[in-house]
């Protein structure tokens, strides 16, 4: 539900299969959210991710949580 566009009001569609090319209908539903606080989720959801983008490709944190102390 965070990622989702459409509460936005945005629609992507498809070009083709791959997903590398789409087109953007903007305004196209009611919007439930406004951009900002859609733009400030994803920018949060990044921050709490524990997934890194390298050049390598993709990989975890290596920290680990535990409720020892």
């Amino acid at each position: 539900m965070l990622s989702n566009e459409k509460y936005m009001g945005n629609v992507r569609l498809l070009d083709n299969g791959k997903h590398d090319a789409y087109y953007l209908a903007e305004g196209n539903n009611p919007a439930i959210i406004s951009k900002e606080t859609f733009q400030a989720v994803q920018i949060e959801k990044q921050h709490r991710s524990n997934v890194i983008k390298s050049e390598e490709g993709v990989q975890r944190k290596s920290k680990k949580y535990s409720s020892k102390k």
